[in-house]
């Protein structure tokens, strides 16, 4: 793909100017810089102050999300790439390119239109850990790996290491959970059984069930969701929790020299998604408050208030990687810093283990015989 692309227009309804960062010093665009909590000029060295956005980041009722957002667009010239392979549309500063994508590793990626309806974020999570904390972690996470293939270190190295803001929806909720079960009570019975032609006297559990009901009140804050096509649940959820006290005002300058993906789920989708692991959630406490000790048939009925949600960038360090046509990933958290990641297996290597393992087996059974 070209390097080289017109500037995209600024996007009706936009509130703020298409803006860009250049060094004071030397002319060129500085970068957040996640050690020193400012921008930073990647050539001289200077250093500047992002300014603060007014205002906080606080929930608006659900019923007002569903209409739309009134802020569209980044409110800063940004170019966009559409991947093939995982249909992540990720955005990076104007003047650049990419090759591959940030979140599959694939190659097939192409120029986007910048979307004249993405929801600005309201709020975002500037990135804490720096790109070499990252990548030594990374460096780390490969060596400690078993059974996986001897070129992974090679194949891994295809894609870089690289900073994208993810969008994500969170989500408050009251809930009142009214709910009922079988309460099982164990107990001990002595039991009179024949072997070898004499009787013995064994214990055997037996169940006492009990009809049991309860109520459960529980307030949700900030649960998480995606609003990502290229990165997975599984993932997301694994490098949580996400400081959202620490949410600020979204600013622009936050995300110079970071890749950040535009919101691919609305808030109605994101939140069926936040409801559905909620329930799960409640079902499980729900669960936990039955007396005795086991349950069955448990049915949960919930009735859901206040509502409310709010939208931000959370940072997220990718390597992505394309391996046998599949791909893998390995994240970090840009804030605390967790960590979680897919490799590949060897089979090679696993069967080897196995037959190495009968083999000794069949030897020392040899040397026992």
């Amino acid at each position: 793909m070209s390097s080289s692309s017109s500037v995209p227009p600024v996007i009706p309804g936009a509130s703020a100017k298409l803006r860009k960062f250049p060094c004071a010093e030397c002319g060129a665009d500085v970068v957040w810089n996640p050690g020193a909590a400012s921008l930073k000029c990647p050539y001289c060295g200077a250093k500047k102050d992002v300014p603060k956005a007014p205002g906080e980041v606080t929930e608006r009722p659900i019923e007002e999300a569903l209409k739309g957002a009134t802020d569209l667009g980044w409110g800063m010239a940004r170019k966009a790439v559409s991947c093939r392979g995982c249909g992540a549309t990720t955005t990076f500063d104007a003047g650049l390119s990419a090759s591959r994508c940030a979140f599959c590793g694939a190659p097939s990626v192409v120029e986007a239109p910048p979307s004249a309806t993405m929801v600005r974020p309201a709020g975002v999570l500037p990135f804490r850990v720096d790109r070499n904390a990252a990548t030594g972690t990374f460096r780390q996470w490969l060596s400690s790996l078993w059974f996986r293939p001897d070129d992974l270190s090679e194949k891994s190295a295809l894609s870089e290491l690289k900073g994208v803001y993810v969008p994500f929806w969170t989500f408050d909720a009251a809930t009142h959970s009214a709910w009922t079960a079988d309460a099982g009570f164990d107990y001990q019975v002595e039991v009179q059984v024949e072997e070898n032609g004499q009787v013995h006297t064994r214990y055997e559990t037996r169940t006492r069930w009990e009809p049991a009901e309860g109520v459960l009140e529980h307030f949700f804050d900030d649960v998480p969701v995606p609003a990502s096509k290229g990165l997975p649940l599984d993932l997301a959820r694994a490098i949580e929790p996400f400081p959202t006290l620490d949410l600020i005002p979204y600013e622009p300058s936050y995300l110079s020299g970071f890749l950040a993906e535009e919101y691919a789920v609305g808030p109605k989708e994101a939140l069926a998604s936040a409801q559905q692991r909620m329930t799960g959630e409640l079902y499980a406490a729900c669960g936990r408050e039955v007396p005795g000790d086991r349950f069955r048939d448990l049915q949960v009925r919930t009735a859901w208030s206040g509502l409310a949600c709010k939208n931000g960038l959370f940072p997220v360090w990718i390597a992505a990687y394309q391996y046998a046509g599949k791909p893998y990933r390995f994240l970090v958290n840009g804030v605390t810093g967790k960590t979680d990641g897919h490799a590949p297996w060897s089979w090679v290597k696993i069967g080897l283990a196995i037959a190495a393992a009968v083999l000794l087996f069949i030897i020392v059974s040899a040397i026992a015989g």
